[in-house]
């Protein structure tokens, strides 16, 4: 809360006049301005490999254009800059250079930036090394970027926490000192200690004459959901299977986000949503209705946010694929999401088999399991459909059909209703024709409960023969969440398998 001259009501109108008034007349944009515009944001490139090699780069100064056709308006660059600092805490040419091409890119693109300092938790280990470090940082950035557009912002620190929690009041007014120098009406945005936790707003101090301040937080509640399985957090990391739904979240992300719409009535402070998101490790269905809950109830309240994160673990954007994850972009921004979808669907050719394959077929996808043998591709004999098998050593059926067996995974995304097939060339090293050998060929989940979508019992011979099972989606499937898998474990002979095929609706017309 600011605290000085101004105190509840009272400070929030003069702070509105103030605003509007003749000192606002020689502002670029005001931070209230900055926030509308702002709208809708996406971290990025934080942990990206570009900082210290720009050749292997997954982040690409183009995906700045797709990061704004695909609806978003901001980025917040995350930067992790003191491994960039020389002894005397200088930044490197390199990294400015580096830097400028991702904002120039940005700027480009229509994109308002985020510069977001990332190093809390080495301040967090040690206040004291830390706070020339951040006013070193702030001193050349602020002067290297004083002439930078206005849709340009500064963020002192991202999440302070622990020891930095005593003296983030001072923190802040050291580092605005410093940047207001170069830069006296840029907007900057400052959030609260504790991980910019809602609940400390109160404890922020902000000087009542800077006009040009953002106010940021963080959510990521309720913890158990948006972190289970995050390898980096001890008391959740083995935590899997945690739903979330509207109808039992809802009432407690309205009550925190009302907290902080009082607070920033009372003070006057625009706020921007600098962080949420939910670890990828959680239910997709969860994790859609979660955030597009978190950012619809960001919207109602008329701040900005930004998504944490745009590639990596919390993912919106397959930078390999080079393809929006459609269930979580679409949560976040329903109405542009479908656009990019149909723009990036072009008509398939019924006929054309290899446009409906959402696998990769090749014999090097199969994953063998269970045999008392390494699988090893082969040669087929002459005359045979396919050149190559992957042979399975069995000689000895075991007590389940899971036993042993073979999966591999379906690369790309399937919806509820697509019509599947799964092509699958195999036979038996039997020793002679009439042998019969059980196996069963399903689509399923890669993981437990490893529900199937279709089981199918098979009887295979010594002769080649392609088997074909099909199935309906029951739902929405994320890629790479469901695979074609073979129950061996009833064989007691080798098994030789050709490459997989999985087909998506599938459905060539007469010729």
């Amino acid at each position: 809360m600011i605290r000085n001259t101004f105190a509840g009501s009272l400070g929030a109108a003069i702070l509105a006049l103030m605003a509007f008034g003749p000192q606002a007349a020689q502002a670029e944009m005001s931070p209230q301005a900055q926030v509308a515009a702002m709208k809708r944001g996406v971290n990025v490139l934080g942990y990206d490999p570009l900082w210290k090699d720009p050749a292997k780069a997954r982040f690409q100064p183009r995906l700045m254009s797709v990061i704004r056709e695909g609806g978003f308006n901001t980025v917040r660059i995350n930067l992790h800059a003191f491994q960039h600092m020389d002894k005397d805490n200088r930044l490197s040419p390199f990294y400015f250079s580096t830097l400028d091409t991702m904002v120039d890119a940005a700027n480009k693109a229509g994109l308002h930036v985020i510069l977001d300092l990332h190093n809390f938790n080495e301040c967090a280990e040690d206040v004291k090394a830390c706070r020339p470090k951040i006013m070193a940082f702030w001193t050349q950035m602020a002067e290297h970027y004083k002439d930078a557009p206005d849709t340009v912002m500064f963020e002192i620190l991202n999440e302070p926490h622990g020891p930095v929690n005593a003296v983030w009041n001072d923190m802040i007014a050291e580092n605005l000192k410093i940047i207001r120098k170069t830069n006296p009406r840029r907007n900057v945005i400052v959030g609260p200690t504790s991980w910019n936790n809602l609940n400390d707003l109160e404890g922020l101090r902000l000087p009542a004459e800077d006009l040009h301040l953002i106010v940021t937080f963080h959510y990521y509640e309720p913890f158990v959901f948006t972190h289970q399985g995050a390898a980096w957090t001890p008391d959740f990391k083995d935590v899997k299977g945690v739903a979330w739904t509207k109808a039992e979240g809802q009432a407690r992300l309205d009550a925190d986000f009302d907290k902080v719409k009082a607070w920033s009535a009372r003070t006057g402070r625009p706020i921007l949503l600098g962080e949420f998101g939910a670890y990828d490790k959680g239910p997709l269905d969860s994790r859609v209705a979660y955030t597009d809950a978190v950012a619809r109830a960001a919207e109602a309240r008329n701040w900005a946010w930004a998504y944490w994160q745009f590639d990596s673990d919390f993912i919106v954007y397959d930078i390999p694929a080079d393809r929006w994850v459609k269930p979580i972009h679409g949560a976040l921004i329903p109405e542009q999401a479908a656009k990019v979808e149909a723009a990036q669907t072009p008509p398939v050719d019924p006929n054309d088999v290899m446009a409906h394959v959402i696998n990769t077929p090749k014999l090097s996808s199969w994953n063998a399991y269970g045999a008392p043998q390494a699988a090893a591709p082969v040669q087929t004999a002459e005359g045979a459909p396919i050149r190559s098998a992957l042979r399975i050593p069995l000689s000895a059926a075991q007590p389940n059909a899971w036993d042993v067996g073979s999966v591999a995974p379906i690369t790309q995304s399937v919806k509820k209703g697509d019509k599947l097939q799964a092509w699958v060339w195999a036979r038996a090293a039997t020793p002679d024709t009439a042998t019969r050998v059980p196996l069963n060929i399903l689509i399923s989940l890669n993981k437990a409960p490893w529900t199937a979508l279709v089981n199918t019992p098979v009887q295979i011979s010594s002769e080649w023969d392609m088997y074909v099972v099909q199935a309906v989606a029951d739902k929405d499937y994320e890629a790479g969440t469901i695979m074609l898998s073979l129950q061996l474990g009833k064989s007691a002979y080798p098994i030789e398998l050709g490459a997989p095929v999985v087909l998506r609706n599938y459905a060539p017309t007469a010729q």
